[in-house]
C-alpha cells in the first residue's frame, strides 16, 4: 500500500474523509491525495477536488510556493 492509500484508509477511519469518494485532480494532474496537508492528516476539508492551500507532498516536507520576483520600477518623478 503506497504511502497515500495509507493516508486515504486513515482519514477515511477517522471520519475526516467519506468512504469510497475520489478525489478530482487538477490540471496539473495533482490530487488531494499527493497534498503535504493530506498525507500527514492536517487537512480537515473534505471537498471534491483540491483547494487553494494545495502543496505538494516531498521528501523536504512542506515547501512554499514559489512567489514572483519583485520588479524595481524607476520612478517618473525625477
Amino acid at each position: 500500500m503506497t504511502e497515500a492509500e495509507q493516508a486515504t484508509k486513515i482519514a477515511e477511519a477517522l471520519g475526516l474523509r467519506r468512504k469510497g469518494t475520489s478525489k478530482r485532480r487538477r490540471k496539473n494532474g495533482q490530487s488531494c491525495e499527493d497534498c503535504f496537508f493530506h498525507r500527514n492528516l492536517l487537512c480537515a476539508l473534505d471537498l471534491d477536488e483540491p483547494c487553494s492551500t494545495f502543496r505538494p507532498d516531498n521528501p523536504s516536507g512542506l515547501v512554499p510556493p514559489r512567489q514572483p520576483a519583485l520588479l524595481v520600477r524607476e520612478s517618473a518623478l525625477h
